[in-house]
């Protein structure tokens, strides 16, 4: 939006889940924990400047997919969310043990509730998909398009999985990689019905789509 007009690009509310991975992505590079060549360095530098209107950040943020934070908002306990999506977080990752919320996590959880009550929606991640992955997506989306029971709906991952030869984990990073933006997160069949199975089934089609 900022840059002049051959390089612009159409900003839509609902893609605010693709921008905030992106600003995490430029935030890695800014503060040296994302290498990339010396030509890029500069200009995602500036772009991640640009992005906080030449006032950066002096240190970085906790990252977590906004995906993932928008699904543990919408689980997350009205009498104690942040004790929730802090617990969460620390299973898978995000957090070290003991760790809790920060401020700027804390308006990013926010930002998520937010997301939930206006748009309820998933905004898949673009992922190249070979021929096998695409075999069994489009398996796992026929059984999700008449599946209901969280368990099954898992065993089907696995199931779609080694009937198109791929190891189960592997598929099952694809699967979070493309829904949520990050190789690992919740289990995905209570997620899937967490988050709605029209929304999953339509970003897994998009993905196909695209790839």
């Amino acid at each position: 939006m900022l840059k002049r007009f051959v390089g612009t690009r159409t900003l839509d509310v609902s893609d605010i889940p693709a921008y905030m991975n992106e600003l995490d992505s430029l935030e890695d590079v800014y503060f040296g924990k994302k290498p990339v060549s010396e030509k890029e360095k500069i200009k995602f530098r500036g772009l991640y400047e640009y992005c906080w209107v030449m006032k950066p950040p002096a240190k970085p943020s906790i990252h977590a997919p906004y995906n993932l934070l928008a699904f543990l908002a919408k689980m997350a306990p009205k009498e104690c969310p942040d004790e929730f999506i802090a617990d969460k977080l620390q299973s898978y990752g995000y957090l070290q043990k003991n760790q809790q919320i920060d401020a700027d996590l804390k308006k990013r959880v926010e930002y998520a509730f937010n997301w939930i009550g206006d748009f309820e929606e998933i905004k898949e991640t673009p992922t190249n998909l070979t021929s096998e992955e695409k075999k069994a997506v489009a398996e796992l989306v026929q059984v999700l398009a008449t599946e209901e029971d969280p368990d099954k709906i898992q065993n089907a991952i696995f199931n779609a999985a080694k009937i198109n030869g791929l190891q189960p984990r592997d598929f099952f990073k694809t699967l979070y990689t493309i829904l949520m933006g990050a190789p690992q997160g919740p289990r995905l069949g209570p997620y899937v019905l967490a988050m709605g199975k029209q929304n999953v089934i339509a970003a897994l089609q998009r993905a196909l789509s695209k790839s």
